[in-house]
């Protein structure tokens, strides 16, 4: 159990708060929403480091080339490997894929 006298003070701010009338909801003042907004939009921006200025950017053009690079090779992609059996019974996979060791 607890002591009593553990700290009277407390006991009587509980014994206050026990007592208060229930306020409700309040809402807030006409027209304080877009205060709010307005004052977060207004405030000045700390000024960003060079690596944040330059990152977007920098993902933008690596886009851009990884897409110009695809478009030059598509020739080279689309075209069709003329069949060959890889799959040679007997032989040596490695010598396949490494090609003639002399």
């Amino acid at each position: 159990m607890k002591p009593d006298d553990h700290n009277p003070s407390w006991a009587r701010l509980t014994a206050a708060a026990r007592r208060a009338p229930f306020a409700g909801d309040t809402a807030a003042p006409y027209g304080f929403a877009t205060r709010v907004a307005a004052l977060a939009f207004a405030a000045e921006r700390p000024m960003r480091s060079l690596f944040e200025r330059f990152s977007l950017r920098a993902v933008g053009v690596a886009s851009l080339l990884a897409v110009l690079s695809v478009v030059a090779n598509y020739s080279v992609l689309t075209v069709e490997v003329a069949e060959e059996d890889y799959s040679v019974a007997g032989e040596d996979p490695v010598a396949l894929l490494l090609g003639p060791i002399e």
